[in-house]
């Protein structure tokens, strides 16, 4: 009942009182949001790999649906491969557009697009709405990817900067042991982490649609992530 509950309203709003954002700052709202969102072609490492955040109201609900509504590339041989990273256990689990019909992600969870095959789209317009009672965990990290967690920053999020993030969440910022947030660049394939209460951390821009990875080595913490 509420699942559809949640997708009347999130019809009703992208209809009534829908924001279009194309490549600038996103404006405050407690309706609905669509995005113009750029998405880098497959290179060469990580070049390519487009982490997005995904409204936490959506009208998706699986793996191809998003592969179709954001025009990927899901036949022939080289497709565009979606992929998630479980925060407790640290496991990925990837599809191919095309046979992601079985693959979801939890709202607040970040999604990597690996944006491959001929005709690939430079950019995808992405809608939905948020969630402002819904709260996320972050683990305590551990080994590998144990506590990474993949943060679908919310579209009209208070935070600019990763160090806004820390103070929001309530990461370890002083010590030896300090949160820290991370991006990855898909234009360059580089990636970037900050650590919590430092000028690096206030220097790494947060940018509108895109994910980033959430470290926190001393304590688990849930949250409900800060929004106007």
């Amino acid at each position: 009942m509420l699942r559809n509950k949640s997708r009347l309203t999130l019809a009703v709003v992208l209809v009534a009182a829908t924001i279009l954002v194309a490549g600038g700052a996103a404006v405050a709202s407690n309706t609905g949001f669509k995005i113009n969102k750029p998405l880098v072609v497959a290179g060469t490492g990580q070049i390519g790999n487009n982490w997005l955040s995904i409204p936490y109201f959506n009208p998706y609900g699986n793996g191809n649906t998003l592969c179709t509504q954001l025009g990927l590339v899901s036949t022939g041989i080289t497709r565009a491969v979606l992929l998630k990273i479980d925060a407790a256990s640290g496991a990925a689990v990837s599809a191919s557009c095309g046979s992601a019909a079985t693959f979801t992600w939890n709202p607040g969870q970040g999604v990597r697009v690996r944006n491959a095959g001929t005709g690939a789209p430079t950019s995808a317009i992405i809608v939905g709405s948020h969630n402002p009672a819904l709260s996320l965990s972050l683990p305590k990290s551990g080994a590998g990817a144990i506590g990474s967690l993949w943060f679908a920053v919310p579209y009209h999020t208070t935070a600019v900067s990763a160090a806004d993030l820390c103070a929001s969440i309530g990461m370890t910022s002083a010590g030896i042991n300090r949160g820290t947030v991370g991006r990855l660049n898909a234009t360059n394939g580089a990636f970037t982490s900050a650590s919590c209460g430092t000028a690096a951390a206030s220097t790494l821009t947060l940018v509108l649609g895109e994910a980033v990875r959430l470290r926190e080595p001393t304590a688990a913490i849930t949250f409900v992530p800060a929004h106007f």
